[in-house]
């Protein structure tokens, strides 16, 4: 089992087309170094979210709106750092 300060946190902001912050999406792992749990955090209402993973390397991130729109890009998780990222789906 890790240890806590192993933990390195991917943080980001779904937006759309436009720039606008898109409130609860589904955001997700789905891809990954190492085995991951299969969870999901909602975006908040400025559209940033937070995940936490366990080791360095590239994760693959995925965004569902309730409406069906998608988006996916890769990050960096490596050190005590967040990694940081923008998901953009397309405008409605």
């Amino acid at each position: 089992m890790p240890h806590p300060e192993s933990t390195r946190l991917v943080t980001g902001v779904v937006q759309d087309t436009t720039g606008a912050p898109v409130a609860d999406a589904t955001v997700y792992l789905a891809g990954g170094p190492e085995p991951y749990p299969d969870i999901a955090v909602l975006s908040a209402a400025d559209g940033s979210f937070a995940l936490s993973v366990r080791s360095d390397g590239v994760y693959l991130v995925q965004c569902r709106t309730s409406d069906g729109r998608f988006a996916e890009t890769s990050v960096t998780a490596h050190g005590a750092d967040p990694a940081r990222l923008l998901l953009r789906v397309p405008r409605v």
